[in-house]
C-alpha cells in the first residue's frame, strides 16, 4: 500500500479522534484513496466556474495531511518585546478552584514556593460533594467504608474499562489523608464538613463530605466555595503568591517543544498586558473544563451541543454555576500546542443530570410512571438520573414527565426505600409522605410541579394526547397488579399504581448538561504526557482536566468523585510531590 493511502496514529490523535461525528461536522461526507499533492482526488468536490462547489459526490481522503480542529493549530508565539511584566517563583499553579488552591497550599505547606494566578477574580467553585473512601468525620458518625471489589468492577464496566484503573485505585487509596487534611483546613476556617445522602440503589455509598457554614445544613452540596475559600485563606497564610484577573495564553516550552516546559505567558484581564510566569520546578495547570467550547465539544463530546446551543460567547471566569457551559478549555488547548496528547478515552464524559422531580434518590429518576412528549412509555425507570439524560436526548424535545399520585410515597416506603431528596445533610431523617405531599402541593403552586384532578386536565397541561394518557396509565397500572413490567423490566419495587381518584402529580424531566470530564494525556502522578504516553518535563494537571478518569457519562454513583479524587486527592498529592522534589 502506497504512503498516501496510510493514515497514522499519530494523525489520528492530532485530528481528535472525531469519527463520524466529526467528519459530519467537517461537512465531509466518506473517504477514498488519495492522490498525489498535484493531482485532486478522484471524486472529491470540484470547483466549478463561478465558484459553485458541486459536492454531490464530495468525499474525504484519509492521507498523513490530516485537517485540523482549528483550536489545534497553535496561535503565533507572543514575543519577548511584548511582555511587560516577569514573574518568577518555583511552581506556577494556573487556575483558582479546588484543584489550583489544593495544589498550591500542599505544596506551600511542605515549604515549596508557589505562585497561584487565575482568570478569576476570586476563588470560584460549584457544587459541593466531596469523596473519600473514610475520614475521621465518618468514623465520627459510625459511617463504614465501603468495600471497593464489587462496587469499582460495577464502575469501570459502566465505564466500559476505558478509564485509567491506576488512578483510580491511588485515589481511593490516598483518599483519606487527603480528605482529614481538608478538613482541619474547613474547620479552622468555620465550616462544618457533613455527609451528604447520596444514591442507595446504584450499588454505592449513600454518603459524600460537603461543606456547610455552622448550624446550617440545607443543600449541604452546594458549599464547595465555602471550601475553596478556606484553601485560598491557607495559602495566604503559607506565602502563596497569588495573582487574579489574568488569563493563561501560551506555555513556553523549550527546545521546540521538545524540551522542558519553564513557563506560562498570560494576558491581565483589565489592559491585555502580557506577563510571563516563569516556573524553575513545574507548570500546574488546573484550569477547568472546555464545555464552552462548541468546537472543542463537536471533536470530543458531540452528544451534548444539543443542550448546549450553538453561540459562543464570551467567558465568564467568576461563574460559579452554568448549564450551557462554563470553561474553555484554556488548559487544554495550551497543552495541546506544546505537544500533549488528548486523553485515550473517547468520548469524553458529559455530566449530565436527567432532572429528578418525583424521585425518592438524590440523584435518582423518577422511578414511577415516565411518559415522553409522544405520550409513550420509552425505558425502565429505576435508573440513576445522570443515566436518564441519554435517554432523554433520544427523546422528542429531549423532555420527559414522571406521573404519580399521592399514594406513590407510602408504597415507596412500604417497600424499604427511604425518600431523601438532594442535598439532604446524612444525619437528618427522610422525608415522610405528608411532607412530600405538602411540598408537591407548593411546588404545584410555584410551577415547579404540575397537578391535575383528572388525567384529561393533566394531559392538558403538559401537552399530551388525552387518550393515550389514559392508555398509558390504564397499561402501567395493569402492570402493577401483576407485579411484573412486562415491557421494561423495572425493578418491582417501583410498581406502584396510579390512584385513578387522583389528583395527579407531575414533573417535567429534562437533561441538563453541566460540564464536561477530561482532556490531556495524564500519567498516575499527574504528569501531563504526549502521545507516546511519555511525560512532557515540567507540565502537570489537575482536576476536572485530567484525562482518563471518566467515560460514557459521569454518573455520580460516587458522589464527589471529581472533586474528591480529582481535584483534592490529586491536588494534595501532587503539591506534596513536587515540594519533595520527586520529579527534579
Amino acid at each position: 500500500m502506497g504512503k498516501n493511502r496510510e493514515f497514522s496514529r499519530r494523525d489520528f490523535l492530532k485530528f481528535g479522534a472525531v469519527g463520524a461525528a466529526g467528519a459530519a461536522a467537517a461537512g465531509l461526507a466518506g473517504c477514498s484513496p488519495a492522490k498525489g499533492a498535484s493531482e485532486p482526488a478522484q471524486g472529491s468536490a470540484a470547483v466549478e466556474a463561478g465558484g459553485t462547489v458541486n459536492s454531490s459526490d464530495a468525499v474525504l481522503a484519509l492521507t498523513d495531511a490530516m485537517p485540523k480542529w482549528s483550536f489545534m493549530i497553535p496561535p503565533e508565539p507572543i514575543a519577548d518585546d511584548q511582555i511587560a511584566e516577569t514573574v518568577e517563583n518555583d511552581i506556577i499553579v494556573v487556575g483558582g478552584g479546588m484543584a489550583g488552591f489544593t495544589t498550591a497550599v500542599s505544596a506551600a505547606e511542605s515549604g515549596a514556593k508557589v505562585t497561584l494566578f487565575s482568570a478569576a477574580s476570586a476563588p470560584i467553585s460549584r457544587g459541593g460533594s466531596n469523596y473519600s473512601k473514610n475520614s475521621k468525620v465518618m468514623k465520627e458518625l459510625g459511617i463504614e467504608p465501603f468495600d471497593p471489589v464489587p462496587f469499582y468492577y460495577n464502575e469501570m464496566r459502566a465505564a466500559s474499562f476505558a478509564i485509567d484503573q491506576r488512578k483510580w485505585m491511588r485515589g481511593y487509596n490516598e483518599s483519606e489523608v487527603a480528605m482529614d487534611w481538608l478538613i482541619d483546613i474547613a474547620h479552622e476556617s468555620g465550616l462544618e464538613v457533613i455527609m451528604e445522602r447520596d444514591n442507595t440503589f446504584d450499588h454505592g455509598p449513600n454518603y459524600a463530605h460537603a461543606f456547610s457554614t455552622l448550624g446550617n445544613s440545607a443543600m449541604v452540596s452546594t458549599g464547595q466555595q465555602g471550601a475553596v475559600e478556606a484553601l485560598e485563606a491557607k495559602a495566604k497564610e503559607y506565602g502563596v503568591e497569588i495573582i487574579y484577573d489574568t488569563k493563561a495564553e501560551q506555555l513556553i516550552r523549550e527546545d521546540d517543544n521538545k524540551g522542558r516546559v519553564t513557563g506560562v505567558i498570560a494576558s491581565k484581564m483589565s489592559d491585555g498586558s502580557y506577563v510571563k510566569f516563569v516556573a524553575k520546578q513545574a507548570v500546574v495547570l488546573a484550569t477547568g473544563d472546555f464545555s464552552s467550547n462548541k468546537e472543542m465539544l463537536a471533536a470530543y463530546c458531540p452528544m451534548v451541543l444539543p443542550l448546549v446551543g450553538y453561540e459562543q460567547g464570551e467567558i465568564d471566569y467568576n461563574t460559579s454555576f452554568n448549564l450551557t457551559g462554563i470553561y474553555g478549555g484554556d488548559g487544554q488547548k495550551m497543552g495541546l500546542w506544546v505537544g500533549a496528547a488528548w486523553q485515550h478515552a473517547y468520548p469524553n464524559a458529559p455530566m449530565m443530570q436527567g432532572a429528578w422531580g418525583g424521585s425518592h434518590e438524590p440523584c435518582g429518576f423518577h422511578m414511577g410512571l415516565n411518559v415522553n412528549m409522544n405520550t409513550e412509555r420509552y425505558q425502565r425507570e429505576d435508573i440513576s438520573a445522570p443515566y436518564s439524560s441519554n435517554h432523554l436526548l433520544s427523546q422528542p424535545q429531549h423532555i420527559a414527565f414522571g406521573i404519580w399520585t399521592a399514594n406513590y410515597p407510602q408504597a415507596i416506603l412500604d417497600k424499604g426505600h427511604e425518600w431523601y431528596t438532594f442535598g439532604m445533610d446524612y444525619t437528618l431523617p427522610p422525608l415522610t409522605p405528608d411532607e412530600l405531599v405538602a411540598m408537591w402541593d407548593a411546588g404545584a403552586e410555584d410551577g415547579s410541579y404540575y397537578k391535575a384532578d383528572t388525567l384529561d386536565d393533566l394531559a392538558q397541561q403538559l401537552g399530551l394526547d388525552a387518550q393515550k394518557l389514559k392508555d398509558v396509565v390504564a397499561r402501567y397500572n395493569e402492570l402493577c397488579d401483576k407485579g411484573v413490567d412486562e415491557d421494561f423490566y423495572k425493578n418491582p419495587d417501583f410498581l406502584v399504581k396510579i390512584d385513578e381518584a387522583g389528583p395527579f402529580y407531575a414533573a417535567q424531566n429534562y437533561a441538563m448538561f453541566m460540564t464536561v470530564m477530561g482532556g490531556l494525556r495524564t500519567s498516575v502522578d499527574m504528569e501531563v504526557c504526549d502521545e507516546n504516553d511519555k511525560p512532557i518535563p515540567g507540565l502537570f494537571n489537575v482536576g476536572a482536566m485530567v484525562g482518563d478518569m471518566y467515560a460514557n457519562t459521569y454518573n455520580f454513583a460516587i458522589p464527589g468523585n471529581s472533586y474528591g479524587i480529582n481535584c483534592l486527592t490529586f491536588g494534595y498529592l501532587l503539591g506534596r510531590d513536587l515540594a519533595a522534589g520527586k520529579f527534579s
